[in-house]
């Protein structure tokens, strides 16, 4: 009896890996290469854009930063903390000033070559939450973002990981959350 119960998982085992349904996707691994993150394509506007302009291209792609550009290079990246602690509230007209007096110029940067590893160590060291992606010309083709890695992370997991019930390991939780 106890071996048809051992074949019988053995059979599902070998179902599983096979099910292209599972919900489980193929890793991410620290030291697979940028380039094999699904990225969004980043916003790129030129210098002297117009704040006005920065803004609603931000708005309309739902992306936490946009990089600018001199002469087809990088020159600056300009994030939504930049907008929230240097812009907002000041009472500028967002027609008039561009985005080179607000952005951070010559951002660090990486190359799609380079590990995710890498990515996430310049975002924890340095406390970015995006990193640009450049070419070897040093034109912009991307924006790694701590939350691009995370949910990529998290994708292959599978929704039967993901939903596990919180496992109380810090003193203080006296009752379940939500309850």
């Amino acid at each position: 009896m106890q071996e048809n119960q051992f074949d019988d998982e053995m059979k599902r085992m070998d179902e599983l890996e096979y099910d292209t349904s599972s919900g489980i996707e193929e890793g991410v691994s620290l030291d697979d290469p940028i380039s094999s993150l699904d990225l969004p394509n980043p916003i790129v506007v030129n210098a002297r854009t117009p704040l006005s302009d920065a803004i609603q291209k931000l708005q309309e792609r739902s992306l936490g930063c946009l990089l600018i550009e001199r002469d087809n290079t990088l020159a600056g990246i300009m994030t939504e903390r930049d907008i929230l602690l240097k812009i907002t509230g000041k009472g500028m007209d967002f027609k008039k000033e561009v985005v080179d007096d607000f952005m951070t110029p010559n951002p660090e940067y990486l190359k799609m070559e380079d590990a995710v590893a890498y990515a996430l160590n310049r975002m924890v060291v340095s406390g970015y939450r995006h990193v640009p992606i450049v070419d070897d010309n040093k034109k912009s083709v991307g924006v790694v973002s701590l939350v691009d890695i995370v949910q990529q992370v998290a994708a292959s997991l599978g929704d039967e990981i993901l939903n596990l019930p919180p496992i109380h390991q810090r003193k203080g939780f006296t009752r379940p959350e939500g309850g």
